[in-house]
């Protein structure tokens, strides 16, 4: 179910999955483990909703069931342009714990739905044909690789997935 060329960046490196304890990281959390893939978990707290606590505590009993590091952050990122600011937060968070601790790949559950969504928004904004490709399954970045190896499946997929 893992995108192949994924499974082959992901495989005897140091990984690091952005976890959020929704339907899609989790998703891909399992995969993971079918797969036999070794990862951590890295996951941000905006304390903006209460269940933000139980989903740090999901996160946080899965990674001791499964033998795995659990990295939080909490933060409150700014209201005006919340958006940009928490992502801005989560990448710098994401960045650090992988400089720290020598990982070679972060790995986010980003889904066909998810490309297609910033497809649109790239086309609304008159972006040219080389923005709107977007999203790519693995992508190199100065100090570490994004993986993307869900960007193939469909939302529906992954929720069939855990049930």
């Amino acid at each position: 179910m893992l995108e192949q060329n994924s499974l082959k960046v992901l495989k005897n490196k140091k990984n690091l999955l952005a976890f959020s304890a929704g339907v899609d990281s989790t998703a891909l959390f399992f995969l993971l483990q079918d797969q036999k893939i070794v990862f951590d978990i890295a996951i941000v707290n905006y304390n903006l909703r209460e269940k933000a606590k139980e989903e740090v505590l999901y996160a946080r009993e899965l990674a001791k069931k499964y033998k795995l590091k659990c990295f939080v952050l909490d933060s409150t990122p700014d209201i005006k342009n919340f958006e940009a600011n928490a992502r801005q937060i989560r990448y710098d968070f994401f960045t650090t714990i992988i400089k720290e601790d020598s990982y070679n790949n972060l790995l986010t559950a980003h889904h066909l739905g998810d490309r297609f969504e910033w497809m649109m928004m790239q086309f609304c904004k008159g972006a040219g044909s080389v923005e709107l490709l977007g999203m790519d399954f693995v992508e190199k970045n100065n100090s570490y690789t994004l993986v993307r190896p869900l960007l193939h499946l469909d939302k529906s997929e992954l929720l069939l997935y855990l049930e």
